[in-house]
């Protein structure tokens, strides 16, 4: 039940907070006191779309708090809407997304006004009400799980089938691709490995006869500079008492060793290097290979190796496409039965319970004075099957006696959607533990009929606390609790504010209702009636 609100600089209320009541409450006031903004305002702390012209001119924002009790359980609600447009949601002091808020709100409150009773007259709806009219509502939601699912898994299925049109040759793309690299493939730096010993190969001719040249000029030649030191060790010997002359013989010897290992080393590095013309030609078409290798797959090994591995996976993938396919099929056939037999259970107790519910909403209507009326629940295969079922649901109405039925939606005023609508809430019964508000549903009634339509709202609040704005005495008069809103001009400003009536304040608020601003003892004394009525 909603047990507090209070709104702050909304629309034209500065400053408003009441405390609501289980049982019936009514708010009534004169034509534009605000009313209606009042409930306005409980929906936007409802409703996840909000513009900026709810925030009171000359104040930075909005704010609307509701306190409810929903069981053993308390939820505080907050919404503040800023003047840029821009809100901000809470519960019990929590910050959640606006999603949130509306999904708590639908939870603990429905209101009912005049866009509400509007869904009578789409078609679309009715699969809904004869659910929630027949307790069927949990039956509807697994078919259309089902439904999703079956979606899902026939446009998998679809997909697989696509990709297997190609599956053959990309197969057989993938499986040369994967042997070309495994046959040929690149290791790390064998590149560079072969562009070195190309360079040798290729020049090994010319390294040759420059190695013997070097091997002649400093070790082996008769004038080589090896035997020019050696020269110059034998002068330099009998002076090795001398040491500066002693220090040079040292390092002449020590050049002239350094010179016999450079010869040596050169003729041994010339041992290797006959020329290979075989090796040559197999290193050139190695390196083509490797080069044709990067042309396709990747720029070094590394790449080349993913690539290597992403197409072993992709294979993988195709080989077992065949066997997901079968797969596929075999669940979607499954699931297309159980939605058929779901769709085909749900049909049977809709129409099985439609007769009972046309009967129950016909008495309502009688007692709601709209006696003569004929109501029917058609129900027609459409064809298919989807989410909703395999019915197509249409309300039918006769209002006069005698006249075919015709759909709801194309014939029914204003004042009769009102009662429909309540007729249908009574009939529907739903979670006691929720809040039901109904705005404007007086709307095109009068006399004995607004009489009974305020017997059935108490009747209603039997089971749930009700919170009816209107303008009729006759539905006031059956409220356990009465509100009335009152609008005053102070300072150039407009304000709002709402008090609840005593017993006294009651019978001349009924007694306003019914006369106007002249109020006569009789108009009193009949107040005092309408509100004993029981």
């Amino acid at each position: 039940m909603l047990a507090y609100l209070s709104v702050k600089g909304f629309a034209i209320i500065d400053q408003l907070k009441v405390e609501f009541k289980d049982g019936f409450n009514v708010i009534t006031g004169e034509t534009g006191a605000g009313k209606s903004i009042i409930i306005n305002a409980l929906s936007t702390l409802m409703s996840s779309r909000v513009t900026a012209d709810v925030v009171r001119s000359g104040v930075g924002q909005a704010e609307v708090t509701g306190q409810f009790f929903f069981g053993a359980d308390e939820y505080i609600l907050k919404r503040i809407i800023a003047g840029s447009g821009r809100s901000r949601a809470f519960a019990n002091d929590e910050p959640v997304t606006l999603a949130r808020l509306e999904t708590l709100g639908s939870d603990l409150i429905s209101i009912y006004g005049q866009n509400e009773f509007q869904h009578l007259l789409d078609k679309d709806n009715y699969g809904n009400i004869i659910d929630s009219l027949l307790r069927l509502a949990g039956q509807r939601e697994t078919l259309a799980e089902k439904v999703d699912r079956l979606r899902g898994v026939a446009a998998e299925l679809d997909r697989r089938k696509r990709e297997s049109e190609g599956r053959e040759k990309e197969m057989e793309l993938l499986t040369f691709q994967i042997d070309e690299i495994e046959k040929k493939g690149v290791e790390a730096g064998e590149e560079e490995m072969i562009r070195e010993r190309l360079k040798v190969l290729r020049n090994a001719e010319k390294i040759r006869i420059a190695l013997n040249e070097m091997a002649v000029g400093l070790h082996d030649g008769d004038r080589s500079a090896q035997a020019i030191f050696k020269d110059c060790l034998g002068m330099l010997r009998p002076f090795g008492s001398i040491d500066s002359l002693e220090r040079v013989r040292t390092r002449l010897e020590s050049v002239s060793f350094d010179l016999e290992e450079i010869g040596h080393d050169l003729r041994e590095i010339e041992k290797t290097l006959p020329f290979d013309h075989e090796e040559m030609e197999r290193l050139e078409d190695r390196l083509t290979d490797i080069f044709k290798l990067k042309e396709k797959y990747g720029k070094t090994s590394e790449e080349i190796d993913a690539f290597m591995v992403s197409a072993r996976a992709r294979l993988a993938y195709l080989e077992a496409l065949s066997d997901d396919i079968t797969e596929l099929e075999r669940a979607r056939q499954g699931l297309e039965s159980e939605v058929h037999n779901l769709a085909e259970t749900l049909s049977a107790k809709r129409r099985e319970g439609v007769t009972v519910l046309e009967a129950n909403i016909a008495n309502e209507l009688s007692f709601l004075s709209m006696k003569g009326i004929s109501f029917r629940i058609m129900i027609s295969d459409k064809g298919y099957i989807d989410r909703d079922g395999k019915d197509d649901v249409e309300l039918l109405i006769s209002t006069n006696p005698g006249e075919p039925p015709k759909p709801l939606r194309k014939i029914a005023s204003g004042g009769e959607l009102s009662r429909i609508m309540l007729a249908i809430k009574k009939v529907i019964g739903g979670d006691d533990l929720k809040t039901l508000i109904f705005d404007e549903v007086d709307a095109g009634i009068g006399g004995k009929i607004a009489d009974m339509v305020g017997k059935r709202l108490h009747d209603l609040a039997g089971k749930h606390q009700i919170i009816c704005i209107t303008h009729l005495p006759q539905i006031a008069a059956y409220a356990d609790h009465h509100f009335l809103v009152e609008k005053a001009s102070t300072n150039d400003k407009t304000e709002t504010a709402i008090r609840e009536l005593s017993s006294t304040d009651r019978v001349r608020e009924i007694a306003r209702m019914m006369a106007g601003e002249v109020i006569t003892e009789k108009t009193v004394e009949r107040a005092k009636e309408m509100l004993h009525h029981d």
